[in-house]
């Protein structure tokens, strides 16, 4: 049985269970080439898009049997999730910047939430039990879809961050076992460099846990009190912090 949402929010919840329609490669995105998956925990980005033609994220890029990438776009419905100027390709960089991280790859477009559910469903569906979601003052309207996913994917945890966040929103933490919102207070990095910390320098994921316990467990390796986006990114494993991209 479906848990109960608000009537608004049930039609994202059904979206979350729909099925992926397999539609043609859009000739415009370049080719996505095949390479060696890198190792360690796979790590769902959700963002709106990569340009995984820079060396530097596609050797970090999860990739099946064949060596393609395990990759989708949730606007085009291909496995090109192509953009040339996007928060995604600076966010999977940072994620991987202590390595022990594996990157899918998943682009939704910005303030559509049906979008958002139908990258959701693709990145469940995956190796990938820890997805992260940058979000901006625009889109934090996108924290409902967030919440029911949470519900419907028990043992994902789910990481997002958005500026000024607001007193209801900051008790999700507290509400939702599986959902963390970070304040990104300027810096739509937050959730990466939270990742980075948690996953990196060979720490990995608990194989077989809940989505509660793997919340519980990236906080307390990520620190600093329940909001590791506000720590320092630049220095390296020894002090368990990520390098900062310089990507944009």
């Amino acid at each position: 049985m479906m848990p109960a949402f608000a009537p608004g929010h049930r039609r994202l919840a059904i979206a979350l269970l729909g099925s992926l329609a397999a539609t043609p490669l859009f000739a415009a995105d370049p080719q996505l080439k095949p390479g060696r998956d890198p190792g360690g925990t796979a790590v769902a980005v959700l963002a709106d898009g990569f340009d995984y033609t820079k060396p530097e994220l596609a050797r970090v890029l999860a990739r099946d049997g064949e060596g393609e990438a395990i990759a989708f776009d949730a606007v085009d419905g291909d496995h090109r999730p192509f953009a040339p100027t996007s928060t995604g390709t600076k966010t999977a960089s940072t994620a991987a910047s202590l390595g022990g991280v594996r990157i899918i790859a998943v682009r939704f477009a910005p303030k559509d939430r049906a979008s958002l559910a139908k990258a959701i469903a693709f990145a469940a569906g995956t190796p990938a039990r820890i997805a992260l979601i940058p979000l901006d003052a625009e889109t934090r309207g996108e924290i409902e879809v967030l919440r029911a996913a949470a519900a419907r994917f028990k043992n994902m945890l789910f990481v997002a961050s958005a500026p000024g966040l607001t007193g209801e929103e900051r008790a999700t933490n507290d509400t939702v076992e599986n959902l963390v919102l970070l304040d990104s207070a300027g810096r739509n990095d937050a959730a990466a460099e939270a990742a980075a910390r948690a996953l990196g320098c060979g720490n990995g994921d608990r194989a077989g846990a809940t989505g509660g316990e793997r919340k519980r467990s990236f906080l307390d390796r990520a620190g600093s009190g329940g909001e590791p986006g506000n720590a320092p990114p630049g220095t390296d494993c020894k002090s368990a912090k990520p390098q900062q991209s310089e990507q944009r």
